[in-house]
């Protein structure tokens, strides 16, 4: 069994108000949620509309599983939100 961790740090460009960072926050969480059924929270940063720190567990029985869903929600993070991942840490338990 291979539990995976992504923290992923993200600069929100657009954000004007702490209000702005939650919505866009918001719509990461649930559609991460619904397309590939993972745990997922923002765990940092919380009271900085520009920045934040969102993290992500999966577990599986094949590591290769964990690790490419890991990269996939990041690519998808990436190319479906105007968002910039400036930091990225990964690890299997």
């Amino acid at each position: 069994m291979t539990i995976g961790f992504l923290q992923l740090e993200l600069m929100l460009p657009d954000t004007k108000s702490l209000k702005d960072k939650r919505s866009i926050i918001s719509r990461i969480k649930n559609q991460i949620k619904n397309r590939f059924n993972v745990s997922i929270a923002e765990i940092g940063y919380g009271d900085r509309w520009g920045r934040s720190l969102v993290g992500v567990t999966t577990i599986s029985n094949d590591s290769k599983i964990v690790h490419n869903t890991l990269r996939k929600i990041e690519e998808f993070i990436e190319s479906n939100f105007n968002v910039q991942v400036t930091g990225r840490k990964v690890e299997l338990l």
